[in-house]
């Protein structure tokens, strides 16, 4: 993300919640947090402070990420006869309208893979929210002179956000996070990061406060909902744990609520403590008695994490086709340029090169023909060390064979073919003395690679003849 600022915003009837969050690249940090009261106020009122509360932090040009509205949000789990992602956008698409009672058109989905269920079946989580909202929404942020980044689905990013403060990332524990904001209230399960399961309460920590006799109740109920519904969608395992943040997480005077609800061990969670966050933006969050910052400040610290987002179809064209147009005008800029480099240098290097090679030839003209002259001695000297190298072989390959040969062996025809090949036919009175003789050659340093071609026995006046053929290679032999 390359600019220096994200800017997470949360549009509600009553309030306007703003998150500020400094892009280092390295690390981000929570720098600033600011809650509104907007109620009656039209809609450029609203950008206009929205505008001016940038301004008192001297933010310009920031990453702009819109919460989706959590009242307006329908969410479904359903499962879907596909494991292809595109193929599963393509049936929800075609049957998000039974789910809703808004027209496909009046509505912008997406979805959040929950796992896999039976052979080819996959489980998704159906997040629906009306079109006109976001729209609303986008028009307020254009006017206040900012570019919509992202929608967001703020459960998603608690979800992950109470994953990493839990260390829940590799185990299978699942739990339930209760978040309470000022006037609305999310209960959601998950599990290694997967959200499985969400559902909204509308009562927060503003009605249990002022009157806590007359929502206690209803708010009981409404926990006992969920949990039936949970459990009616048969999205995951029983939760091990209740984990209660936002409002909730700061106090525990409404723990009888969960207590004598849930039936589940209970546990707080300040998410300020887990994240790097400004001492003046961690005050803002400590003394927020009745609201949260933090369905706002997760997602925006782990955008690259959210999969979720709720920008309108035109909306997501339009970026797309913007993204695109930008990225090619850059490729080809950056392309010419590389081009340009490219061809510059290695109009140089040739350039020089020449220049160069004319300088050696030049020089070392006289050096080439003192070489051409060593040359000629050099191969002259090898051939004169190849004659005497050689030279006697022939002679000491006789005193070889002559030192080998029996006496009862007489030779017939020896042959010696380009000074390598070496054969021999003969007849013997005895036949081992043929094996003999072939074992002493064997045995010479002169011969390798003995073969007896033949033997052959005949009778000559009542006389046994072995008659042989025997080849051998010369060891040492030239051509």
């Amino acid at each position: 993300m390359a600019n220096k600022f994200l800017v997470g915003i949360d549009i509600g009837d009553d309030s306007l919640k703003i998150v500020c969050v400094r892009n280092t690249g390295i690390k981000r940090e929570v720098c600033h947090l600011e809650s509104r009261d907007i109620r009656g106020m039209e809609d450029d009122q609203v950008s206009l402070l929205i505008r001016q509360a940038l301004l008192q932090q001297s933010i310009k040009d920031p990453t702009v990420l819109l919460a989706a509205p959590l009242r307006t949000i329908i969410t479904r789990s359903i499962e879907i006869p596909s494991r292809d992602p595109h193929e599963i956008q393509e049936i929800v698409n075609l049957q998000a309208s039974r789910h809703t009672p808004y027209s496909r058109a009046e509505i912008i989905i997406d979805t959040l893979i929950v796992g896999t269920v039976r052979e080819n079946y996959t489980k998704v989580l159906l997040v629906i929210v009306p079109k006109d909202i976001i729209s609303r929404h986008g028009r307020i942020l254009e006017k206040a002179g900012l570019h919509l980044h992202k929608v967001f689905f703020a459960p998603e990013g608690l979800c992950l956000a109470c994953t990493k403060i839990l260390s829940l990332e590799t185990k299978e524990d699942t739990v339930a996070i209760v978040h309470m904001d000022a006037s609305f209230t999310s209960f959601m399960v998950v599990q290694k990061g997967r959200v499985l399961f969400v559902r909204g309460i509308s009562i927060g920590a503003s009605h249990l406060a002022e009157e806590k006799e007359m929502y206690a109740d209803r708010f009981v109920e409404e926990l006992n909902k969920s949990i039936e519904s949970y459990a009616q969608d048969e999205a995951g395992p029983t939760p091990s744990l209740l984990l209660l943040t936002g409002v909730v997480g700061e106090m525990a005077a409404w723990d009888d609520l969960f207590t004598d609800t849930l039936h589940m061990p209970i546990k707080h969670q300040q998410y300020f403590n887990y994240f790097p966050i400004s001492e003046k933006a961690k005050q803002v969050a400590a003394t927020s008695n009745k609201l949260s910052f933090f369905h706002l400040v997760a997602p925006v610290l782990l955008l690259e994490k959210i999969h979720i987002d709720l920008i309108s179809d035109e909306r997501k064209f339009s970026q797309q086709l913007n993204r695109k147009v930008r990225d090619m005008i850059i490729a080809t800029a950056l392309i010419f340029m590389i081009l340009s480099i490219v061809f510059g240098m290695l109009a140089l290097k040739v350039y020089f090169k020449r220049e160069e090679l004319q300088a050696l030839i030049k020089r070392y003209q006289p050096v080439k023909e003192d070489a051409k002259n060593l040359e000629m001695l050099y191969t002259k000297l090898q051939v004169t060390k190849g004659y005497l190298s050689t030279r006697g072989n022939s002679i000491e390959c006789l005193s070889q064979l002559y030192r080998a040969l029996p006496p009862e062996i007489r030779l017939n025809e020896i042959k010696y073919e380009d000074g390598v090949k070496f054969g021999i036919k003969g007849t013997s009175t005895a036949m081992p003395s043929v094996f003999t003789f072939v074992s002493n050659l064997e045995k010479s340093e002169r011969f390798k690679n003995v073969k007896t071609r033949y033997v052959t026995s005949r009778k000559e006046k009542d006389v046994e003849l072995a008659d042989f053929d025997i080849a051998a290679v010369i060891e040492g032999g030239t051509t």
